[in-house]
């Protein structure tokens, strides 16, 4: 007996809108003659503009993202500097403000006052009989 074809539904959702977008062309194309008009509601036809929605929306997510990548491509030459110049910033300000660190915190960083706990007292090692 031969094996069951494996067809594959996406699970990405732009290829998924894709795939419903071809689906759904074909079955315009074959109006009453298409076989998916024996499917059980919702139909293919009550979906329909639904699917020309979101098949927009999708085409604007992919536009978008492919700004936001242009964004990021912009901006990210720039972490390694500022990282460093916020960093030796830092470190000049805690040295001018050593008797109150929390001032740096006017110049908008977090600072955390941890002081150190007492280290715990190590218990004697148990005598071996």
């Amino acid at each position: 007996m031969p094996r069951k074809p494996r067809v594959v539904i996406p699970e990405n959702p732009g290829e998924l809108m894709k795939l419903t977008g071809l689906i759904y062309a074909h079955h315009k194309e074959l109006g009453d003659q298409s076989p998916l008009r024996i499917l059980e509601s919702p139909t293919w036809d009550e979906l329909g503009p639904d699917i020309d929605t979101a098949l927009a929306t999708q085409t604007r997510i992919e536009a978008l993202e492919k700004e936001l990548k242009m964004l990021y491509g912009q901006r990210d030459p720039h972490l390694a500097a500022f990282t460093d110049l916020d960093r030796r910033s830092r470190d000049l300000l805690l040295a001018k403000y050593a008797a109150n660190p929390a001032a740096i915190g006017d110049y908008g960083y977090e600072v955390i006052d941890a002081t150190a706990p007492a280290p715990a007292a190590k218990k004697p090692a148990k005598a071996v009989a």
